[in-house]
Formats: structure tokens, C-alpha cells, sequence
């Protein structure tokens, strides 16, 4: 798995932001006893979070287009629809999805830092 390139401010300013009620993602945290529970993501780091939740579920191909559409980042879409065909099951694309996003992420928030000081 290749790295992503850094981030320009224009991307980190759409990654770190929220956005609009529209553009908002909608995806489950499966619980044992309890089932299904609505989460509705209204940025790049909440996506985040719902996908390190211990049983996530969200439509990749939707985030794909989300990525792609809304955060305009087609490095990171074209990455995302890779790990979609390549993994085998599930739980791996979902890894791999999560291990890239986490990383866009990352990337953001430290260059962030550095443009604050």
C-alpha cells in the first residue's frame, strides 16, 4: 500500500472542517444486544471515528463519492475504490478504508498545527 502525498492547504481546509447538512454521511455502529445504531457524520473526523468503532458500517462506494465530491480529494477516492476491489472480504476493505483516512487525517491535523505556530 502506496503512501498519500501531503495534503495542500485547500485540502486540509475541506478536511478539517465541517460540512454542510446536505453533504453529511449517514452510518451504523452494529452493537451485540442492541442492533443498529443511526450515526450521522457531519465531517472528515467523524467519518474517522465511526470507522474505528469496533463494528462499523457505511457504504464505501458512498463514501468513495463522498470523498471525491464533497472533500475533493481524488488521491485519497482513487485509493479508497482501490481497497474496495482489491480486499477480499468486508472487514479488510474497512481496515484498509479506515488505515487510509486515518492517515489523510493525520496529515491534516499536523500540517494544521504547524501553519497555527
Amino acid at each position: 500500500m502506496r503512501s498519500l502525498s501531503e495534503p495542500n492547504k485547500d485540502l486540509i481546509s475541506r478536511v478539517t472542517k465541517k460540512v454542510r447538512f446536505g453533504d453529511r454521511l449517514i452510518g451504523y455502529r452494529m452493537r451485540e444486544r442492541a442492533g443498529a445504531f443511526r450515526t450521522t457524520a457531519y465531517s472528515f473526523e467523524e467519518v474517522v471515528h465511526l470507522l474505528n468503532d469496533k463494528f462499523p458500517q457505511l457504504n464505501l462506494k458512498q463514501l468513495e463519492k463522498w470523498i471525491r465530491t464533497v472533500i475533493r480529494d481524488e488521491e485519497l477516492a482513487d485509493s479508497v475504490a482501490e481497497a474496495i476491489e482489491q480486499e477480499n472480504n468486508d472487514r479488510e476493505r474497512m481496515s484498509r478504508v479506515r488505515m487510509l483516512m486515518g492517515e489523510r487525517l493525520c496529515q491534516c491535523k499536523k500540517a494544521n498545527e504547524v501553519t497555527i505556530l
